[in-house]
């Protein structure tokens, strides 16, 4: 310390003490002046300030805790005042700091060391000087950094913060102390800042780690930067936290991803989006085995739009025509039948007016057409320009992977070859790049077409099985089957239309007819002396129909006791939302209704769940029964099957009997229905009673 340049202002009314002190002080290389009371030093101080003021308490007129006093009023805090005092006592120390003394020195004073506790009194001093300036800049650094400063522990507990923008923040500041990262954030956001703090843990720093938070002026980009402090060995690691804001950032990178990927008319993903999604979902395609396809829309036409309307019609036009692709390929009805998630399906517009829609996943490949022919549809229709009518047709071609291309580019061309075809053939056409499959694709359209008149016109009629009571050996029950006279086609197998009233909806309101019908052909064998229970099946659309109770419960008031009734459904039916299933059952139950499993041990029920069904009755499915009496396996499936449902108190039918070695065995294991073409094929109405007198005498049964 250059104690050369250090002056002391020594205040003091006794001569002696301040001969002392002067001569202790000058010893120790200080410059000392001396004053002989409080007005003394204060006008000295103000004529000529020094480094150090040292007052004695004790002094006429004005006493040193005034001078004090006036000085820290004067000059602030900076300038060391000790206090030197002949009293002892606690209050006296306190008055000194209260008027603002830095120290205090109590008498009687050891001259000989007088100077070098005075050094370290200006050497402290000196010290919290440097240490508040430092504490000031670090804050004024700190107030200008534009992120958030925590520290955590290795718990991520809060343990101190520093927040120059409060707005930014979860909550208030002082609420985050002694609390973790996980109470005070979303779950996404903290699990961010939980894995930078793990990272900087091991690596003693982290960046990069990004999160969003919803705060009350709107969402909020963070970016975390972590390092690990340096801790004396034994001590548990703690870590330093920036969070920055970035919305600006992410903001600017939406509009450069948007400027390169989407179309700044439409909207819409422009032709380089389109590309590199559609690679990643050939390959995606290639890696998981389904299917995928490509539609290449051109407005027929639209050229004339731009020459006689102007380019701004044009433009409207093309905006209106991306917002009918966006609206018709989206509902419900329309994902359900082609089994795609529908925000999985993209449109893109690649240019002038074509535009692209691919669909992943593909069940048929002949789907994309009924797809093809929606959008065809909705092109149609006439678009009201500003109180102009303007009417448009598509011409769309249709690729599909492996088939038609196996990488992007290919499906592209490919695609786009099938579109120059359909304008070939007249325009406002959809065709597929393969001729088979544009014919597959026609034949399911009409079939769907065709089907959607078959109520209406009344092509459906119902056959029955009889399933025979080997208890009495007759025919107590049967099981009401579908079929179709097409007036051209002849009889269409259910196998070929079920599925597609599945897919399409029309599994409901045909199921409904189905129902009422049968129930009202039981009613009518009732009231002719042949009571007979019948069984009806449900599809999965069906059993998640909210109106089905009261459908059932409709149709059995038309004359049919609930409990001549008997609901077939499947596994995969029972499987989904499983407290609806279950209230559904009970209900169902409840009303009389008896309920069955169908194709038992073909689905993936699980035994726990099984056990929680109001079921009546199981159905072995046939494909176990078919196998019987030589696979071994199929034996030990039925077993296994009986034995599962007589402990959980089910009757057994087995379905698809076809010989008298199958109809003793599953008698020797305790079925109490068979059922298949032994007995009975599927017969109309008027067929039932001839059998419903004879008696089943099988050789080894009765």
């Amino acid at each position: 310390m250059p104690s050369n340049l250090l002056r002391i202002l020594v205040a003091d009314d006794e001569p002696t003490s301040r001969l002392l002190m002067q001569a202790a002080l000058e010893k120790s290389g200080f410059e000392v002046s001396l004053a002989v009371d409080g007005e003394d030093a204060l006008r000295q101080f103000n004529a000529n300030p020094c480094d150090m003021v040292m007052l004695d308490v004790e002094m006429p007129d004005i006493d040193g805790y005034q001078v004090c006093a006036a000085l820290r009023a004067e000059v602030g805090d900076e300038l060391p005042i000790v206090m030197v005092t002949g009293m002892d006592n606690l209050g006296s120390i306190e008055r000194a700091y209260e008027a603002g003394a830095t120290d205090f020195i109590a008498k009687p004073i050891n001259w000989s060391l007088i100077g070098h506790r005075v050094k370290y009194l200006f050497r402290s001093y000196l010290a919290m000087l440097e240490l508040r300036t430092a504490n000031a800049r670090n804050a004024a650094i700190l107030n200008a950094i534009p992120d958030l400063m925590f520290e955590l522990d290795l718990e991520g507990h809060y343990l101190d913060y520093h927040s120059p923008r409060s707005d930014l923040l979860a909550g208030p500041p002082k609420r985050f102390l002694g609390r973790t990262v996980s109470e005070i954030l979303p779950p996404d956001a903290a699990g961010e800042c939980m894995s930078a703090l793990r990272e900087a843990h091991e690596k003693g720093f982290s960046t990069g780690k990004q999160f969003k938070l919803q705060l009350p002026q709107g969402t909020h980009w963070f970016e975390l930067s972590m390092s690990r402090k340096s801790t004396d060995a034994g001590q548990a690691p703690t870590f330093i936290v920036l969070s920055r804001d970035i919305t600006e950032r992410k903001e600017a990178e939406h509009r450069i991803t948007r400027l390169a990927y989407f179309d700044g008319l439409t909207g819409l993903p422009n032709r380089l989006s389109f590309l590199e999604r559609l690679e990643r979902e050939v390959h995606r395609a290639k890696f998981h085995g389904v299917g995928l396809a490509v539609l290449f829309l051109d407005l027929d036409g639209f050229k004339n739009i731009n020459d006689t309307l102007g380019h701004t019609t044009g433009d409207l036009v093309l905006q209106c025509v991306a917002d009918r692709l966006r609206l018709g390929v989206r509902p419900m009805d329309m994902v359900s039948r082609l089994d795609v998630d529908e925000t999985e399906i993209g449109l893109a517009r690649l240019g002038g007016d074509e535009f692209t829609v691919m669909i992943p996943n593909m069940t048929h490949g002949e789907d994309a057409m009924v797809l093809a022919h929606r959008i065809r549809e909705l092109i149609r229709r006439p678009f009201n320009l500003e109180g102009r009518e303007v009417v448009l047709t598509a011409s769309i071609g249709i690729a599909v992977y492996p088939d038609d291309g196996e990488s992007a580019d290919a499906l592209l061309k490919t695609a786009d070859t099938a579109m120059y075809h359909a304008k070939d053939e007249g325009r406002d056409n959809c065709k597929f790049y393969s001729a088979s499959l544009t014919r597959q694709a026609m034949q399911r359209l009409n079939l769907e077409t065709n089907l959607r008149l078959a109520l209406e016109r009344d092509e459906f009629f119902l056959v029955y099985q009889p399933q025979l009571d080997l208890e009495s050996g007759r025919i107590r029950s049967v099981e009401a089957l579908i079929r179709w006279n097409h007036p051209e086609q002849g009889l269409i197998p259910p196998m070929e239309f079920i599925p597609l009233a599945e897919e399409n909806g029309l599994i409901v309101p045909i199921g409904e007819w189905v129902l009422r019908t049968a129930c009202a052909q039981a009613a009518r064998w009732h009231a002719s002396g042949h009571p007979l229970r019948v069984a009806v099946n449900l599809s999965p659309m069906q059993f998640k129909n909210p109106n089905l109770l009261n459908s059932v419960t409709d149709i059995l008031a038309g004359g049919l006791a609930p409990e001549w009734l008997e609901l077939e459904v499947t596994e995969g039916a029972l499987m989904d939302d499983c407290d609806t299933t279950l209230a559904t059952l009970h209900a169902l139950r409840k009303a009389g209704v008896q309920l069955s499993l169908d194709d038992f041990g073909t689905g993936y029920s699980s035994m726990s769940y099984l056990t929680r069904l109001p079921l009546n009755m199981i159905k072995v499915d046939q494909s176990f029964v078919r196998g019987l009496p030589d696979d071994g396996d199929s034996l030990a499936i039925v077993r296994a099957i009986v034995s599962l449902a007589k402990n959980l108190g089910f009757s057994v039918t087995a379905e698809g009997v076809e010989t008298l070695e199958q109809a003793r065995i599953l008698h020797s294991l305790s079925c109490e229905t068979l059922q298949g073409y032994y007995f009975s094929k599927p017969v109309p109405a008027s067929s039932i009673t001839a059998l419903l007198d004879k008696q089943w005498l099988l050789d080894g049964l009765h």
